[in-house]
């Protein structure tokens, strides 16, 4: 099975970019074994379709600001869930939901297993390329999510 990783974010709007920040600390961890790839993405919409056709699985994660939970608070969304990620929506060019389901609509090889990881986060709206300390203590976890995810637990595969 083909998964494909991807963090979403702004690198230099604070918690927005701990998307990305997930995504760089998988690549230390994932196998290169060619069944995995992780990638940066900056917007959602039709480029985030495009990047995951062709794939089995796609995990995608996020920083979200729903107001209900504790700052770093790790959720597990669906493609479709009403509750959406900062960088799913494209003011461009639509939500992800609807960019997958026109992906399908055209007959594109779209995953059947879509996974978004959403993160709890306070600052989104500051020139910084760091994280809040509270979302900063949330990356361990959301790593481990989503190596759970993939199937792999401490570096090994799960048999």
């Amino acid at each position: 099975m083909r998964t494909i990783v991807i963090g979403l974010g702004n690198p230099i709007l604070s918690d927005d970019s701990v998307g990305i920040k997930v995504a760089e600390l998988l690549k230390q961890r994932v196998p290169s074994n060619g069944s995995i790839d992780v990638s940066e993405a900056y917007a959602g919409g039709l480029r985030l379709m495009e990047a995951i056709a062709g794939y089995d699985q796609a995990i995608i994660i996020d920083a979200m600001m729903s107001g209900k939970h504790p700052v770093g608070t790790i959720r597990m969304l669906a493609p479709d869930s009403l509750v959406k990620t900062r960088n799913t929506l494209c003011t461009h060019d639509g939500d992800f939901y609807l960019a997958f389901e026109l992906g399908r609509d055209l007959g594109l090889a779209m995953p059947l297993s879509v996974k978004i990881i959403g993160i709890e986060v306070e600052e989104v709206d500051h020139f910084s390329e760091e994280l809040t300390c509270r979302v900063h203590a949330a990356l361990p976890s959301a790593v481990e999510e989503v190596l759970r995810c993939c199937g792999i637990s401490d570096g090994a595969t799960i048999l």
